[in-house]
């Protein structure tokens, strides 16, 4: 850590480890839905939406100068390794560019200022990691106080870094699904799940019907009537999955003694991002009058500002509120 090395002794004992009195667990039922930005839960007798690492530092920019740095140190200490420069015509100007590496394998002359680099952006990567892994253990903790028992989908961490790159690297998903595995059955539980293709819970409306939906509309309006948050409602309805199976006339008989709890979750998750929302704002002196709802229709009126990477993303209101 910071180039230099430490030792750690950990001493293993017999018999079943301290847990906070914070950290208990409940035994229940929970139904989970995890995307990029949400980890949406709905337990026996509580509903959450919850940010996916949404404070994680990337440290991309810090990261990207010493990589810049650390390519030009081994162009001027192994020239031989290079392709020579190359003038390009691009438009009207001409502008010179730069070699790309011989194939081979070749002998690199790594300089101490290339290690000094070298060492500067592996912390920067552990110090990142650390920050993950606290933020996701600390999610699955709060998960695990509704309930033990957990079905959610069998998301393909493999198609999100295709759409996402390099944010699942800052997020690590997979460390959060392994965490929630070994706490829930160390807790006497498990985690089951389904296939998202045999269920496409994000798209099904409580009389069994579908209708596909994009990545950007994130409240569902179901065709009964029924208009709620889309990871929320999916989160429901994880509840009824059995055998890779949608029980949808439980789902459906059961959604009214539940609906309060969803509504409850989705207010305090508006509560939270506003708060959010007007800190940012606030931050970089933003006027409130850009975000405005006069002038739009009634379908589309809002009163709420949620954080999304780097933007603000205006999302509606429930219609109970």
């Amino acid at each position: 850590m910071n180039g230099n090395k430490h030792w750690f002794v950990q001493l293993i004992n017999e018999g079943l480890p301290y847990q906070k009195p914070s950290n208990y667990i409940t035994e229940g039922l929970i139904g989970l839905d995890l995307n990029i930005s949400n980890v949406a839960f709905v337990a026996d007798n509580k509903a959450g939406l919850l940010p996916f690492a949404d404070k994680v530092p990337t440290f991309s920019k810090e990261i990207k100068a010493i990589q810049r740095k650390m390519q030009r140190t081994q162009r001027m200490h192994n020239p031989e390794n290079y392709q020579p420069d190359f003038e390009k015509k691009v438009g009207n100007k001409t502008i010179l560019k730069k070699g790309k590496v011989k194939k081979g394998r070749k002998k690199w002359n790594n300089s101490n200022n290339y290690r000094k680099l070298r060492r500067k952006k592996a912390e920067l990567e552990r110090r990142k990691s650390n920050y993950t892994k606290s933020n996701h253990r600390g999610l699955v903790n709060e998960i695990l106080r509704n309930g033990n028992r957990i079905k959610t989908e069998k998301v393909s961490i493999k198609a999100w870094q295709k759409i996402y790159g390099k944010a699942i690297s800052a997020k690590s998903p997979g460390y959060f699904q392994s965490q929630l595995v070994l706490k829930a059955e160390n807790a006497g539980g498990l985690v089951e799940k389904f296939s998202t293709k045999k269920t496409a819970l994000s798209q099904t409306h409580l009389n069994g019907s579908r209708t596909k939906k994009s990545l950007s509309q994130r409240v569902h309006e179901d065709v009964t009537g029924v208009r709620m948050h889309r990871d929320l409602f999916s989160a429901y309805l994880s509840r009824y999955v059995h055998d890779e199976s949608l029980l949808i006339v439980d789902a459906r008989n059961e959604y009214s003694a539940m609906e309060p709890l969803l509504v409850e979750g989705w207010e305090e998750y508006r509560k939270a991002a506003s708060k959010v929302g007007e800190s940012e704002i606030r931050n970089s002196h933003v006027s409130s009058e850009q975000f405005s709802t006069e002038g739009l229709s009634s379908s589309s009126a809002t009163s709420q500002i949620t954080i999304k990477g780097d933007k603000l993303e205006v999302m509606p209101e429930p219609a109970h509120l």
